[in-house]
């Protein structure tokens, strides 16, 4: 029935690749090419190795967990880390040394003061060596490294809800 008229021809459409059905595949190929090129170049964790969840070391001085093993090699030299250890050194010669040279030192100008000052003092005041001794040993304020009140304030509520799971130092559930 089709006239072979060269006027009588409707126009023939031409199929390319993108069109046809049966090539979506080689397109999809083509497209995931594209893909491939411009994916993400992201260095998984920024280069650094890591520890898994319960295996992270902590320093129990900065109550601080690691994940990096990197940054946990570079915490010892940390700034925190040297001034917290400073702080336990400084606390530790307090206890030991400090405080106690300080009391007896003080104990023996106390004594010394009793024996050469105090009795002239009583004979000025007027009163028994007792009622000057009360006047002039008073309590007196020593400022030791724990005499000032804690430095933070807690503005958090008191009641604290611990972790269903006592992981150290707070659980990812509740």
């Amino acid at each position: 029935m089709l006239r072979i008229g060269r006027t009588l021809l409707a126009e023939v459409t031409t199929i390319n690749s993108t069109t046809a059905s049966v090539s979506g595949r080689l397109i999809r190929i083509r497209k995931k090419s594209k893909w491939i090129d411009r994916r993400s170049t992201r260095v998984p964790h920024n280069g650094k190795d890591i520890w898994y969840f319960g295996d992270q070391p902590s320093c129990a001085l900065c109550h601080i967990r690691f994940r990096y093993k990197q940054d946990y090699e570079a915490h010892k030299e940390s700034e925190l880390h040297v001034n917290r250890l400073r702080w336990v050194e400084t606390m530790n010669w307090w206890r030991e040394t400090g405080e106690p040279a300080y009391l007896k030192a003080s104990n023996e100008q106390w004594e010394w003061f009793e024996q050469h000052v105090l009795p002239t003092k009583a004979q000025e005041m007027g009163c028994t060596l007792d009622e000057a001794r009360r006047v002039y040993r008073q309590a007196i304020m020593t400022e030791t490294p724990t005499w000032h009140r804690p430095l933070q304030c807690p503005t958090v509520k008191q009641e604290v809800q611990e972790p269903r799971d006592q992981r150290w130092p707070a659980s990812p559930k509740w």
